[in-house]
């Protein structure tokens, strides 16, 4: 078997052990790994299902983020920046129920055996019956938490531990079942995204330019990865490789290893906060100079780019292996060929999108910074509520 065979096989296996189940969206950013990936292909055009208003805009703040949602058994699950976490149908957008922090939710949730657990900018960490909203645990760290959770489950004991950063600049390792600490890491100083988790290690990094890698089962350090500047999202881990995009205007690919630098992409002096989205050959990742870039994966050569109005801080969604789902600050959310980054699809919500899609099945659901969760579906399988009208797809 050659070289490439062999780098092929392993992302294959990789992928069909970690990837979605069809009709959910269990981890934020598609596994534990978080590469981005979901197995469901997308049909286009896409129409607007529902809607929901998760907040109103207060006097004096033009920002309404909703945080990336996680679904699971046709619930949808999402915070808010006004201190409220919901649960809703999957089907029509429906409340299930509420539950309530003295901060935003800014990071996307994870499931826990019955549970559902997010962080909140109030130091906590909570966790709810998934069901039926009740509070089970919570846990304080010593300062806010933007970050995602992600989980992750120990194959030796089969227990699930909840991973997540805060402004504290540590990350905690949680016993999902009772929120009791396992291990904390520490770094020097914010972070803001998700822990990714792979070949046994976990790797985050911050506000301090370091990619930390810990082992995922004790939180012993194995090793530190200058990358030069602020790391405002989770990275990715596949095939032994960390791909990470930092405020240093560069994307860069890392062994996992041994901490060596790959390659490293970047022609223009602007910002990335999106997280890198990986496919079998290629790194997907929109930045703040306007454009969705396609990197090829072995030798961080440009594949080819798409221009949008406005930044991309939305982390891009990589659906069959075939096309690029992602949103703007020019207020559309995007489809795009991944060979060739031709635009299959857009559709204009008016607000700007800078957290990740999620799709489940024949959904795909995204939050705008007008405090409105949107779930879009397929034409031909679209549910007409009797009681409301359902705006049209714009061009």
């Amino acid at each position: 078997m050659t070289r490439l065979s062999i780098f092929t096989f392993g992302f294959i296996l990789a992928a069909a052990i970690q990837a979605q189940v069809p009709g959910e969206w269990l981890h934020s950013r598609g596994n534990e790994a978080m590469t981005g990936i979901s197995p469901v292909e997308l049909q286009v055009p896409l129409e607007l299902a529902w809607q929901h208003q998760m907040m109103e805009k207060p006097k004096g703040q033009s920002e309404m983020l909703v945080s990336s949602v996680v679904v699971r058994a046709g619930l949808v699950y999402a915070g808010c920046k006004d201190g409220k976490f919901r649960c809703l149908n999957l089907t029509n957008g429906e409340k299930r129920w509420e539950a309530e922090g003295k901060g935003a939710f800014d990071g996307a949730a994870a499931f826990a055996g019955e549970l559902v657990v997010a962080g909140c900018q109030d130091g906590f960490v909570y966790a709810w019956d998934a069901l039926t909203g009740k509070e089970v645990w919570k846990y304080e760290t010593d300062a806010e938490i933007h970050a995602a959770a992600n989980v992750w489950t120990d194959p030796k004991t089969q227990s699930q531990k909840i991973l997540i950063g805060s402004y504290d600049y540590k990350v905690y390792c949680l016993n999902a079942k009772t929120g009791k600490q396992e291990w904390a890491a520490e770094t020097g100083y914010y972070i803001n995204g998700g822990a990714a988790v792979g070949d046994g290690m976990v790797v985050f990094g911050g506000c301090d330019s370091v990619l930390h890698v810990h082992d995922v089962t004790t939180g012993k350090e194995a090793r530190q990865i200058e990358v030069g500047a602020y790391i405002g999202n989770n990275v990715a881990i596949a095939d032994g490789v960390i791909y990470v995009s930092h405020y240093g205007n560069r994307i860069g690919a890392y062994s996992l290893t041994d901490g060596a630098k790959i390659w490293e992409y970047g022609e223009r002096e602007f910002e990335y906060y999106a997280a890198p989205a990986v496919s079998e050959k290629a790194i997907f990742c929109g930045g703040r100079d306007k454009r969705f870039h396609a990197i090829d994966r072995t030798t961080g050569a440009k594949l080819w780019e798409y221009r949008c109005r406005d930044r991309i801080d939305s982390s891009a969604v990589i659906c069959a292996g075939k096309t690029a789902l992602f949103g703007s600050d020019d207020g559309y959310l995007y489809v795009l060929d991944l060979k060739d980054g031709k635009e299959l699809w857009q559709y204009e919500i008016g607000a700007p999108i800078k957290t990740s899609p999620a799709v489940a099945g024949d959904f795909v659901i995204v939050g705008a910074d007008d405090g409105v969760l949107y779930a879009f579906k397929k034409p031909s399988a679209v549910p007409v509520p009797s009681s409301a009208s359902v705006p049209a797809s714009k061009p």
